[in-house]
């Protein structure tokens, strides 16, 4: 017990001085508070060896515990009055979505009405060049929706002498982009690149939450803050607070086809589904092929252990015994041979054959 309570109050005693040291220490006086602090650990030392019991404190642990105390003093220093790029944005909200859980999918219907919100609100501005038209067949529109909505868009191709011309789309297409080329892009959106679409679920830290926080986080400037250049609006979830893209989604913004009631959360819920699912097109194939190998697999290790249980133990099970020929029946006295000491008989005739 004498040897517990020593360990405890050396160590709570190092701890205090630690503490001490880092609330005094700074660049100007470390040098002088490091000697006052060792002399401690020398009595601690000193203190140790003439109890002749309990533990010996070694000069190691104070020299740790004052490296430890230095680093996070300078650290402090250095870091007072300057403000982490991480503190520039708002951390955003955490939400259930459906379609990540491993046993559901993708909701179709919010999925036709996130392509109608991305029709009629993003495509103005953004692309989404690296989605084919074919992908949303049967999944948010037919085989002839899909045709129709394509053809409206001309794309550059060559005849058949190589000569440069616009044909209509066809659903093998990837998504038409609404600028030629970046310096286009810019030139219309005050020096800002709209980002393509297709991956920026994946793009974004976050995924899912932080676009709908985006999306339905825009706020008037608070007071103190600086007003928002031409063309940006301010938004705490973006990083830096201004974002070159004006508010876009409001309640009613946009007209359903389906006649659900268009409020502002449910337009970015829609858009953000069918963003993630254009990340991300296969997850339903995968997750049903996850759940048939996993029924798989259990079914296997069923078999597996019925089997083993009603055949595989009977030959575990099994004895094999080796007799010579004319004295079977010594064997057969003994019963169940599990033991050497049985085969005395057996090993008394091959000594005589051998003679």
């Amino acid at each position: 017990q004498h040897y517990y309570i020593t360990n405890n109050l050396s160590r709570m005693t190092l701890i205090s001085q630690c503490s001490r040291l880092l609330a005094q220490t700074s660049s100007r006086n470390f040098a002088q508070t490091s000697r006052a602090f060792l002399p401690s650990i020398s009595g601690w030392r000193q203190g140790g060896q003439s109890g002749g019991s309990g533990p010996k404190f070694n000069y190691s642990y104070g020299f740790v515990g004052l490296l430890g105390a230095a680093v996070c003093s300078v650290g402090v220093a250095l870091n007072d009055g300057q403000i982490s790029a991480d503190e520039l944005e708002l951390a955003h909200g955490h939400m259930h979505w459906e379609h990540k859980e491993w046993n559901k999918s993708y909701d179709h219907k919010a999925l036709r009405r996130g392509f109608q919100v991305y029709k009629e609100v993003c495509q103005a501005c953004h692309s989404m060049q690296y989605f084919y038209w074919r992908m949303h067949i049967d999944v948010t529109h037919t085989k002839e929706e899909v045709k129709e909505m394509a053809a409206e868009y001309m794309y550059p191709d060559v005849d058949d002498e190589g000569n440069a011309i616009e044909r209509q789309g066809d659903i093998q297409d990837f998504m038409p982009a609404p600028y030629d080329n970046e310096i286009k892009a810019r030139l219309a959106n005050n020096g800002a690149h709209p980002p393509d679409l297709t991956l920026i679920n994946v793009a974004r830290e976050g995924n899912e939450d932080y676009l709908f926080s985006l999306l339905t986080g825009y706020e008037d400037v608070p007071p103190g803050q600086a007003e928002p250049a031409e063309g940006q609006a301010y938004n705490p979830y973006f990083h830096g607070y201004y974002i070159g893209m004006a508010q876009q989604l409001y309640n009613e913004s946009v007209d359903y086809e389906d006649g659900t009631i268009p409020y502002q959360s449910q337009i970015a819920k829609d858009i953000i589904q069918y963003l993630a699912w254009t990340a991300h097109p296969w997850m339903d194939e995968m997750s049903m092929y996850g759940m048939k190998a996993v029924a798989s697999a259990a079914a296997l290790v069923i078999i597996s252990y019925i089997a083993m249980r009603t055949r595989r133990n009977g030959i575990r099970s099994r004895q094999i015994h080796f007799t010579v020929p004319g004295h079977d029946k010594s064997i057969t006295k003994n019963g169940v041979v599990n033991n050497f000491t049985k085969y005395k008989e057996v090993d008394d005739s091959i000594a005589k054959m051998k003679r």
